[in-house]
């Protein structure tokens, strides 16, 4: 079954994936960005989708991160925001849940997973506050 729409509430710090009916079919918690690093909320839409990429910003370097699914819209950068795992905030025994990132909307390597075998480009996503 295929996500039709995400919603990603930023007050919650969770993910909500629903099928094309609305019904809900996954939800999750999510770890998006810091308050010195915000997650913008608005209307977007799955741009790009990498199995395999690697992740560079001012202050970090991750060389392989899997199952990536990258936004665009109004105000985004391509490829600048993605929800995509964080398998170093795992091996961190970090929870998710909480702000942490860099901008980014940070899932469980199995929810990232799940998301990118199901989530095609075009897919809409909001974030909310």
């Amino acid at each position: 079954e295929l996500v039709a729409s995400i919603l990603i509430d930023l007050s919650e710090q969770r993910l909500y994936a629903y099928d094309t009916q609305q019904r809900l079919i996954y939800q999750a918690p999510v770890s998006t960005g810091k308050p010195a690093t915000p997650t913008p909320a608005g209307h977007f839409q799955v741009t790009s989708r990498y199995p395999r990429t690697s992740m560079t910003g001012s202050d970090y370097h991750v060389p392989v991160v899997e199952n990536v699914l990258c936004l665009g819209g109004p105000g985004l950068r391509p490829d600048s925001i993605c929800l995509h795992p964080a398998p170093w905030q795992e091996r961190a025994g970090l929870s998710f849940g909480v702000a942490r990132s860099h901008g980014c909307v940070r899932t469980s390597t199995p929810t990232a997973r799940w998301l990118f075998l199901r989530t095609p480009i075009g897919t809409h996503v909001t974030i909310r506050e």
